[in-house]
């Protein structure tokens, strides 16, 4: 998913919820480095029991910066709770090509062993095809999953909408590219912000996009393959799982969700009716209360005491 959005489009303060503060990021410090010398990834906070969060199409579509990556953990920190250490981690930003999923799998499985050590695993967007993946066939890793906005397939809508922005980027039409995203939230100024600043920005923005090659490498990798024919895989995935959607989401439909919850043996679906793909930029607070539940009841059920 790629969107440049706006710092003040976002709330910037969460309430607590089961007892775990929620992600307040004002006294937040953000790291950055690399993993493998190759991935990206920015830090914030410390402590035990880590959360690694697997963004989405955007880190394969535009050049990493560390003033965008920090401004990415911004956002992504407010939906998870205080206290722990979260890492965000990117993509190589210049794939081979033979790029696939089990090749990013295969890194985020070592940085994890190597690195960083079992943590809870958050796919957002496309990045939640990588995270499930490295659930299924990585379990030692991975002590909790969320499926942020993310599925094991796309609807088909969704299929179509990557379909064209495969051909746009193999093409070079970055004004086609961008297009794609005119309409993906919820409230029409903010589609209309979007569509006014892609207007506005249009040049320095594509000043920005990765190079062809990679960007279809990289979106080829994690969505070019119909994940969705066999999803008997998924019933592999052994972590507790949250999976948190949105009843209007034009990439990943109820229909999409719901099989995946179905398949994987101990997974909780929480829709959120009328919302979007952008559901967690738009609804920030209300996200971050179901994901500090979640992390919170299996705090409790392995004998701890929430935060």
């Amino acid at each position: 998913m790629f969107v440049d959005i706006p710092e003040q489009c976002h709330q910037t303060r969460h309430g607590r919820c089961d007892g775990l503060l929620s992600g307040d990021t004002s006294m937040r410090t953000f790291d950055s480095g690399l993993f493998l010398d190759r991935i990206p990834f920015v830090k914030s906070g410390s402590g035990v029991d880590p959360i690694v969060v697997l963004n989405g199409g955007q880190a394969f579509v535009r050049r990493p910066t560390p003033a965008r990556a920090q401004r990415d953990a911004r956002r992504i920190a407010r939906l998870l709770p205080a206290g722990r250490a979260v890492y965000i981690l990117g993509y190589d930003p210049a794939p081979c090509a033979d790029y696939s999923i089990e090749t990013i799998v295969g890194d985020i499985a070592r940085i994890l062993r190597d690195e960083i050590g079992p943590a809870t695993v958050m796919g957002i967007s496309f990045g939640g095809f990588v995270a499930a993946r490295l659930a299924a066939e990585h379990a030692d890793v991975v002590k909790e999953l969320i499926l942020m906005v993310s599925a094991h397939r796309f609807s088909p809508e969704g299929r179509r909408s990557v379909d064209r922005q495969l051909e746009c980027a193999w093409t070079g039409d970055f004004d086609g590219f961008l297009d794609e995203f005119g309409l993906v939230f919820r409230r029409p100024w903010l589609n209309w912000l979007i569509r006014w600043r892609f207007r506005r920005e249009r040049t320095r923005l594509q000043a920005t996009m990765n190079d062809p090659a990679s960007i279809v490498r990289g979106l080829n990798a994690v969505a070019g393959e119909d994940f969705g024919c066999d999803p008997s895989w998924l019933s592999r995935i052994a972590a507790p799982t949250l999976i948190v959607g949105a009843t209007r989401d034009p990439f990943f439909d109820v229909a999409a969700l719901e099989e995946t919850a179905r398949h994987i043996p101990s997974a909780r679906l929480q829709l959120f009716k009328h919302e979007t793909h952008m559901l967690p930029v738009e609804r920030p607070r209300d996200v971050a209360k179901v994901v500090t539940r979640f992390l919170s009841t299996q705090q409790c059920a392995k004998g701890g005491s929430p935060r």
